[in-house]
């Protein structure tokens, strides 16, 4: 955390959201792959990590909007925005495109729709990065 300080508020921005956001891809395209697909069912109903993901960025994109105080709200916001994100984008093909079977959450489909998204989202925080950079 010391080594990020250094940097400009623009790239301290787009390093606190593009890493967690590129991490938490990998490790659950590799859960998903290597291990086995889980679904999670609160009170009886599929909850996919969609939801999670949205519970993660509403908050963090609100105290972003608004300006935080604290150094570890300031840090911990990009970085949830970051993992809610993944959650998110890796969801978005599996939901819209396919059957939404076990099987279609680690079909070439699922996956190359997922990458497709991150693969957006990464090309928009760079272009937002260059743009604001110092």
């Amino acid at each position: 955390m010391q080594e990020i300080r250094k940097f400009s508020p623009a790239k301290k921005t787009l390093l606190l959201i593009l890493l967690p956001m590129l991490a938490t891809f990998a490790c659950l395209r590799l859960y998903l792959h290597l291990v086995r697909v889980q679904h999670f069912y609160p009170g009886g109903l599929l909850v996919h990590h969609l939801f999670f993901g949205v519970l993660l960025v509403l908050p963090a994109a609100f105290l972003l909007a608004f300006g935080t105080r604290g150094r570890l709200v300031a840090s911990l916001a990009p970085a949830f925005l970051g993992i809610g994100s993944a959650l998110i984008l890796d969801e978005v093909t599996y939901l819209v495109a396919t059957k939404a079977t076990d099987q279609d959450y680690v079909s070439r489909v699922s996956f190359f729709g997922a990458i497709i998204f991150i693969s957006l989202a990464v090309f928009l925080l760079l272009a937002l990065y260059r743009t604001r950079r110092d």
